[in-house]
């Protein structure tokens, strides 16, 4: 590690953490620190950059946030490869977004089955075709009116699983996967087009027959950057999809 790096000071306005993931960042995009090369222990990490080591947790979490390192259990932390990186967001969820919208967020499970994965699906998860995979159908709500429908396929560890109880109590899927499960979805590769909706949507959407809807295709992955579920999201036009997009190169 170079010892030509910035330490963190507390003369300047922005918090400590903040300033060590920058630097960190740099570090990362510069390809000093090279992809998929283990980061230095937290406690290496504050001796160098004389900060707390509060102050160096803070500051990995946040940079695992934005997809920038990832965590292997029992091995350490790890730069993500840059592919990943340009990619990477960070995953929010229906439930989630309708709150900050000051909604009341809901969900009615129309599906809950286990199947194989088939080719289409396998190749998307990077799995055998005859993967046993979880398989959601739910209408999600916003104060009690149809917004949209979302099919999830999970691929999830052996041994883990979950019932259409513990999914109909959480109400969130990801709040599931994180506290029941202690999966932690990461990063999501999206791809955002438009269909017509088909008879089923219009029924249970409530909409006029061919109406537009917004198609969401997204691929999650674990901490551990494994494909774990890939979903299809259809909403309807009264929707507003919010994402937040940064430059990360190119002009």
């Amino acid at each position: 590690m170079p010892l030509t790096d910035p330490i963190p000071s507390n003369e300047v306005a922005v918090p400590l953490y903040k300033q060590l993931a920058e630097t960190l960042r740099q570090q990362i995009e510069s390809g000093e620190l090279n992809d998929q090369e283990p980061l230095a222990p937290e406690r290496e990490l504050a001796l160098h950059y004389k900060v707390s080591r509060d102050t160096v947790r803070k500051a990995i979490r946040l940079l695992d946030e934005e997809g920038m390192i990832y965590s292997d259990h029992g091995r350490g932390t790890f730069i993500t490869s840059a592919p990943l990186r340009n990619m990477a967001k960070a995953i929010g969820s229906f439930t989630l977004d309708t709150l900050k919208r000051g909604g009341v967020p809901g969900q009615k499970v129309l599906v809950f089955e286990k199947v194989t994965a088939g080719m289409a699906i396998g190749s998307v998860l990077n799995i055998k075709p005859d993967t046993v995979l979880h398989h959601v159908k739910r209408v999600r709500l916003i104060d009690g009116e149809p917004i949209g429908i979302q099919d999830s396929w999970l691929c999830l560890p052996k041994g883990l699983g979950f019932t259409r109880e513990q999914l109909e109590r959480k109400g969130s899927l990801y709040r599931l996967l994180v506290e029941e499960l202690q999966i932690q979805p990461s990063l999501a590769l999206e791809s955002i087009g438009s269909i017509l909706a088909s008879e089923q949507d219009v029924e249970l959407l409530n909409l006029d027959k061919g109406a537009p809807l917004l198609l969401c295709e997204r691929v999650t992955m674990s901490e551990r950057r494994v494909p774990i579920e890939y979903c299809e999201m259809r909403y309807g036009p009264s929707y507003r999809y919010k994402n937040k997009v940064t430059q990360w190169g190119g002009n």
